[in-house]
């Protein structure tokens, strides 16, 4: 019985509730991060072979490069720009990379040309062009292990261009060097030292090693899976910079397969690994289908592009088997660097197993996953041909793979359910299916009366049918299949979009697939509550940048009725050349064999703007993919900035902009991230949450401009973001702050704390008063003289109230829905704005009311809000799952003290781990970690804060305690539970 394992155990269970007869033969799945994985890091240590080298410019010596001090420098003043550098090793030598190294922060790109040749004569060229820097952190190997991630220094005291690459050779050139600071103006040419690194032992070995049965691992990390191994390295005490630890780490899980289930077949379906991953079973590593050539064993490439292994071929019955996955963020390491979707900014930095991996056991004969790399298949693709409220025409096409030897005759009955279980349509085929054959099932029927699909701000509701396949050989079952579906048509004319004929102006936000303290490790919950958050305040669309959301938000946002305009993997202007070209187009593909069930996939998004250079990626190549793909019910194509070139004039393709709008006739037009940033120098329309003093004046002007672009046929609007995100603080704010570590133009900030904008698209300009009313006052009541008092509403009028006497009856402005009640006498007390129907009866109120002084801290744990159909999320001892505490400061009264800015420390008992929160703004001085992630200290901001704390492998009680001097302290307790 000891050798038994956890997964063994899980497996029985299954069988338990499966029941007996043809259940037991029916394909089942384990989510395995919820039982122990082993993680570390690599940290490798580089031998620079330059020192011993001589190195030459233009033939001359030049000593000062290789003297193994970065900060002593070489200035193109001594020399001609444009120069060659070589290197002479003296003997050939398999080496790894190069790096140019530049003295203080100045340098952030550079663009040089690198060669590499056996006896001088003949060159290679191994890389050329502009490439962003890294930054040097000071003490980055020796403080590693103790922080997990993020390198202890307050200054930035070095760049390098780190040139990775496989080959042998005595020589090494560059030339052409050019150095740009981070807005990509021109800086003198300096060099401080050049680094040559050969291939180590290390890096010849390594991977079988650790990918082995034998390896001894006992020393590593124990984790659960979703696992973000950088993610206490975001929202630094920083505006800018790349900041996040980058490097290949190693997840390592064992489990045990009975010898009873020979012949059937085991896949493990990743959801998401971020950037590169290598999967080994028993050492053998499981290899991809891109037509990218890998300088090593590689498995899939792709940030947030699920994909599924078969591994029965490499599989030990009744023995422990050895499950391996090599993940790296990092140029230069196992996999060819994409060139794109990689940038710390958009989120694409965040590495490790991120989403979580299942295991699934299927009978030979079954249907495949959707999901196309890296085995070259696909399941299921359910389309809608045509619907009205009267009849749809639906074709749902299903492949059945017999991955065994004999041939046998395949029955495949489908069915369509409604959301009472009654079935609205059946299919029922067989096919005679040899062995190592897929048979394609392609069925086409009608549905009397149908219940359509429709996203918020229609008429209809995001209604769900089940489709259920049911694969039986012999009158055997051997395979089902269940998935949510909706019946919807989207078309679209020159100007708008329409969903079953209806006009939908798309509405909404933008997004990034991380939480602070969490990285890009987000529980599930966190994901629905933010699609929960959008619907709530009437959004309708959701755009996550660069990248596509995980698989979580597609569900969410199917069952909550958001619309999502999905993109595989970008940065800004990056799509070019190879190997990005070829990738691009492979991601286009998996992200639509893979996510082109989901009603609420509305538009695909084929860049973030096109290549300045170079062989461009064009959305005709996105249309493409599209009409090999989704061509049942084709989604329109997407281009940034402008008609796109050599596009077909007879194809529709909408057109989005960046913080701006114009329409482009013939096409639907929109701007797709409304951020309010000025570029000449003057404020932006950003603010802190909690800039109580500029949040009305932020607010009208984006809700303004959301109604301007409605007046000029904009096909919708998307504010940028729902919540404040890392990585973009470069932008002066109103209050005049111009060091901070997010762009201030979101809903909320990062904690999901709401800003007045959010407030008002709820209650007064995106939900409308028949299906909820609604008024939102200004955020607070602390003022003194007199005052203008604001509210907005959806509501014919509002009343307002001082310490319970009313100041009057406002009408909202019809366009903005804003009403102001000027002159009123600062009191202390209540202020109340009651919304008034027609006739002038009370049918909603919003109250603030002012505070004293900063008394006690009110801590809570935050419940997630359960799913639109009313399952809730429980809290999971997984050493995954998390929570939320919020800490409110109050005065005696218990009143919110929304100017409080008091420090607070926390500290967590029991089954919890405190991943904590941020700051909004840099503290000047400070080092990378006071006030971010990790932080245990951080400071009040309008009263609130809330921080993260994850669950460990032992349920148990969790209490999270918050203390400040002079304040009565609080706590709250959680308990988390056994799987």
């Amino acid at each position: 019985m000891k050798r038994k394992s956890l997964l063994s155990m899980l497996w029985l269970c299954l069988w338990t509730f499966a029941g007996s007869g043809q259940a037991k033969s029916v394909s089942t799945r384990i989510n395995l991060g919820e039982t122990p994985w082993k993680f570390t890091k690599v940290v490798r240590q580089e031998i620079n072979l330059a020192k011993d080298a001589q190195v030459f410019l233009d033939g001359k010596a030049v000593s000062v490069v290789h003297d193994g001090d970065v900060h002593s420098e070489w200035k193109s003043a001594n020399a001609p720009e444009g120069g060659f550098w070589t290197v002479d090793l003296g003997k050939a030598v398999r080496l790894s990379s190069v790096k140019l190294w530049f003295d203080t922060d100045r340098t952030r790109f550079a663009e040089v040309k690198l060669e590499v040749s056996a006896d001088g004569s003949n060159w290679q060229t191994l890389s050329e062009g502009k490439k962003l820097c890294v930054l040097h952190k000071e003490g980055d190997f020796t403080t590693v292990g103790h922080t997990g991630t993020v390198g202890y220094t307050e200054t930035v005291t070095a760049t390098y261009l780190d040139l990775s690459f496989k080959a042998t050779a005595r020589y090494v050139r560059f030339s052409g060097l050019k150095c740009k600071a981070e807005q990509g103006q021109d800086v003198p040419v300096t060099l401080s030292e050049v680094e040559v690194n050969p291939e180590t032992e290390q890096d010849q070995g390594q991977a079988e090693a650790m990918a082995s049965l034998s390896f001894d691992d006992t020393g590593w990390q124990t984790v659960g899976i979703p696992h973000c191994y950088n993610e206490q390295d975001t929202y630094l005490n920083t505006s800018t910079g790349e900041r996040c630890w980058r490097g290949e780490a190693w997840y390592r899980k064992k489990i045990t397969i009975d010898g009873k289930d020979r012949g059937r077949m085991f896949f493990l379906e990743f959801q998401g690994v971020n950037i590169g991953a290598a999967v080994y079973v028993n050492g053998t590593p499981i290899r991809s289908n891109t037509k990218v050539e890998q300088p090593e064993a590689v498995t899939h490439v792709g940030s947030a592009l699920p994909f599924v292994v078969d591994i029965t071929p490499y599989l030990r019955y009744g023995e422990e088997n050895q499950i391996a996955v090599r993940v790296s963020n990092a140029e230069g390491t196992f996999f060819t660097w994409p060139g794109f979707g990689t940038n710390e900014g958009f989120g694409q930095a965040m590495g490790g197993i991120v989403c979580p991996v299942y295991l699934h056991k299927k009978n030979k004969v079954h249907i495949p996953f959707d999901s196309y790399s890296p085995m070259g298949k696909w399941g299921t693709y359910f389309g809608t041909v045509s619907a009205t409220k009267d009849k749809a025409e639906v074709r749902f096409q299903v492949n059945v793979e017999n991955a065994g030897t004999e041939a046998c005759d395949v029955e495949l009955r489908t069915y369509l359910k409604d959301a009472k279980g009654k079935t609205a349509l059946a299919f029922k085929d067989t096919r005679h299916t040899a062995g190592g054959q897929t048979v394609l099932f392609d069925r086409t029927g009608v549905v009397e009366r149908p219940h359509l699909w429709y996203p918020i701000g229609t008429s209809g509701t995001p209604y769900l049918y089940t489709v259920e396949n049911e694969v039986y050989v012999n009158g055997r079952l051997v395979d089902r299949q269940s998935r949510p579906w909706g019946i919807r048509q989207i078309t679209w004319d020159e100007d708008f979009c329409y969903v079953n004929g209806e006009k939908c102006f798309l509405r909404g936000f933008g997004y990034r697939n991380n939480y602070p303290g969490l990285g890009a490790a987000v529980p599930a919950a966190f994901w629905w509550n933010d699609v929960a958050r959008i619907a709530r305040c009437g959004g309708n669309t959701l755009r996550v940048g660069h990248q596509p959301p995980f698989p979580e938000v597609f569900e969410a946002c199917d069952r909550y009725g958001i619309l999502l305009v999905v993109n595989s993997g970008d940065n800004e202007w990056a799509l070019k050349d190879e190997p990005a070209i070829t990738y691009k187009r492979e991601y286009d593909r998996d992200v639509m064999v893979t996510y082109r069930n989901n009603p609420c996939v509305v538009i695909w998004e084929s860049n973030n703007g096109l290549a300045y250079d170079g062989e461009k990626y064009l959305p005709s190549y996105t249309l493409e993919q599209v009409k090999k793909w989704d061509y049942i019910q084709p989604r329109l194509v997407q281009n940034r900035d402008g008609y796109p070139p050599e596009w077909d004039k007879d194809e529709p393709v909408v057109i989005g902009y960046t913080n701006r709008y114009e329409k482009v006739e013939g096409s639907p037009s929109w701007n797709t991230e409304v951020y309010g940033t000025n570029w000449s120098g003057l404020p932006s329309w950003c603010i802190a949450r909690f800039d109580y003093d500029n949040e009305k004046e932020f607010s009208m002007d984006y809700v303004e401009n959301y109604f301007d672009n409605m007046d000029k046929r904009a096909c919708g609007w998307i504010n940028w973001m729902l919540a404040e995100t890392y990585g973009e603080g470069y932008t002066i704010y109103l209050n005049g702050m111009r060091n901070q570590k997010s762009l201030g133009s979101c809903a909320m900030d990062g904690n999901r704390f709401p800003k007045l904008l959010y407030r008002i698209f709820e209650k007064a300009v995106w939900v409308p008063f028949d299906e909820r009313p609604g008024v939102a006052l200004q955020s607070h009541w602390n003022f003194r003289g007199l005052q203008d008092v604001d509210a907005w509403s959806n509501c014919p009028y509002v009343e307002l109230f001082v310490n319970g006497v009313s100041r009057g009856i406002v009408e909202p402005e019809a366009r903005t829905r804003r009403c102001t009640w000027k002159g009123i006498l600062w009191e202390p007390g209540t202020v109340k704005a009651v919304g008034l129907d027609e006739r002038k009866r009370p049918v909603c109120e919003d109250e603030i009311a002012s505070a004293g002084e900063p008394y006690a801290l009110e801590v809570e744990i935050e419940e997630p809000a359960p799913k639109p159909d009313g399952e809730r999320f429980e809290l999971k001892a997984n050493a995954s799952d998390a929570f939320i505490a919020t800490v409110r400061v109050v005065d005696k009264e218990g009143r919110w003290c929304p100017f409080a800015d008091n420090q607070l420390r926390f500290e967590v008992e029991g089954e919890g781990v405190y991943k904590g929160s941020y700051n909004f703004y840099v503290t000047e001085g400070k080092p990378l970690e006071y006030h971010a992630p990790g932080d245990t200290e951080l400071q009040a901001e309008g009263g609130l804060m809330r921080v993260a704390v994850r669950t460990t492998f032992n349920p148990g009680k969790i209490t999270v305690k918050v203390s400040s001097d002079g304040l009565r302290s609080g706590e709250a307790s959680i308990r988390s539970k056994k799987i």
